[in-house]
């Protein structure tokens, strides 16, 4: 005769419940709190795009930049150049950037579009007209690729015959 076979209430029946100690406790309640605090960050708005304004003034110039200071993958930027100049532009202005900058952005374009534009193996040089009056507005029209995860340092000068006159440096931080 065979002995009778059990059938258990549960699939559950037969697995083990695990130790609970006092510091895995303690350590699941810091991760859910810590997930918490991100999504709740998240939720208000504070993970997004944080653009920073910086100034700097030389050579006869005045450069104010709104850029990306904090950043995610996916989401449109600010990065709008002033460039003013005493007395107004005589001749085109040559604006240099930092190619490798640029290698985490999407663009839809430069406003206004360069008359030329040249680079070499870290720069970018890029010839607008000169507008009328004192103020020259650069905007690039871009979001960060969604391939990008890291940050990164970046620079805009003003170049005249071939020599920066004046420089203006900032860093992008992405997010996840």
């Amino acid at each position: 005769m065979r002995p009778a076979v059990r059938i258990p209430d549960s699939v559950l029946d037969d697995v083990r419940g695990s130790a609970r100690s006092p510091a895995v406790a303690r350590l699941r309640r810091g991760a859910v709190t810590v997930l918490a605090v991100i999504v709740a960050l998240g939720a208000v708005g504070l993970l997004g795009v944080r653009s920073a304004t910086v100034y700097t003034a030389g050579g006869g110039y005045e450069l104010t930049l709104t850029y990306p200071r904090f950043a995610r993958a996916g989401l449109d930027v600010p990065w709008d150049l002033t460039v003013r100049k005493a007395g107004g532009f005589t001749e085109p202005v040559v604006i240099v950037v930092e190619s490798e900058y640029f290698d985490m952005f999407e663009t839809q374009g430069w406003t206004p579009e360069p008359s030329a534009e040249t680079s070499d193996a870290s720069r970018t040089y890029m010839t607008v007209d000169p507008p009328p009056g004192d103020t020259l507005t650069l905007g690039f029209d871009a979001y960060i690729q969604p391939s990008s995860q890291l940050g990164a340092p970046g620079a805009v000068s003003i170049s005249e015959r071939g020599v920066d006159v004046v420089t203006l440096e900032f860093t992008t931080w992405l997010v996840p």
